[in-house]
């Protein structure tokens, strides 16, 4: 229905307008970001808006299993990288065996990178800006989440409308139809909820083993990509699943929540 950045630009407007009556029709007072960590969140808007351009642009290009993979085993390294040269997370077994299962994986798909293969370029960048993203995250905890999000979505509104009219000025709108108008409502919704959750995840855990965990939509999106739209993966594409997939469990084994984290009801 829109095209590769209208469609992104649609779905944040979309969802920006959904937050913001949100927090008008809320009683209480209006959380807001404070001033130390705005340009945090200003950065983790802008990173998490060229995220989702690239991861869109990957899917257009190439297969939902091609995209899922690829992402995350570059956001797995990456945020390897950054949480433990920059936050000084704590290197286990675990977690360098979940790494190097990721990288593994990865490798499976060196042939498309070596060629230049579009979708597995963005794939590879959506990944890398997530974990960016996901750094930020955990530099705005304590933050309120709704003002995070109204930030992100505003901004991210803006920056989609600006790319678009640079880049695709011809290809807002390809057709209109209630199939398409009902997805893109239905996408918003779901990004609201997906953003919140993996905003609290982030905040909440280190950030590469949150970004394993993470992980497990690979096997959500192969499937999904199997029924849906008949993908049907190559041997090396399952190969290389199955092993970013292993990273996420033994990823999964390696987080341990803290004491504070822990809440007991009774």
């Amino acid at each position: 229905m829109w095209g590769d950045q209208a469609q992104v630009s649609v779905r944040f407007a979309l969802v920006w307008l959904i937050l913001v009556v949100f927090a008008r029709l809320r009683s209480g007072e209006r959380q807001v970001i404070p001033r130390s960590k705005t340009l945090k969140a200003i950065a983790y808007s802008v990173f998490a808006a060229i995220s989702i351009l690239f991861f869109t642009l990957s899917v257009q290009m190439t297969s939902i299993a091609n995209t899922l993979f690829t992402s995350n085993a570059t956001e797995l390294f990456v945020a390897f990288l950054l949480g433990t040269l920059l936050l000084k997370e704590k290197l286990t077994i675990r977690k360098l065996l979940a790494i190097v299962l990721a990288l593994v994986g990865l490798a499976f798909y060196s042939d498309s990178i070596l060629v230049g293969s579009a979708g597995i370029i963005f794939g590879l960048l959506g990944g890398a800006f997530t974990a960016l993203c996901n750094l930020l995250a955990k530099k705005l905890k304590g933050v309120d989440l709704s003002a995070i999000m109204r930030m992100q979505f505003g901004i991210g509104t803006l920056l989609m409308i600006v790319l678009t009219f640079i880049f695709s000025p011809n290809d807002i709108l390809r057709t209109v139809s209630i199939e398409g108008s009902l997805a893109t409502i239905l996408f918003a919704l779901i990004l609201i909820a997906a953003t919140r959750l993996v905003l609290y995840g982030f905040q909440h855990s280190d950030i590469n083993i949150a970004s394993v965990i993470l992980s497990s939509q690979l096997a959500f999106g192969a499937l999904l990509g199997f029924f849906v739209y008949k993908e049907v993966l190559a041997s090396h594409e399952i190969i290389s699943g199955l092993l970013i997939l292993a990273a996420a469990i033994i990823g999964g084994f390696a987080q341990k929540p803290t004491v504070k984290d822990v809440q007991i009801h009774p």
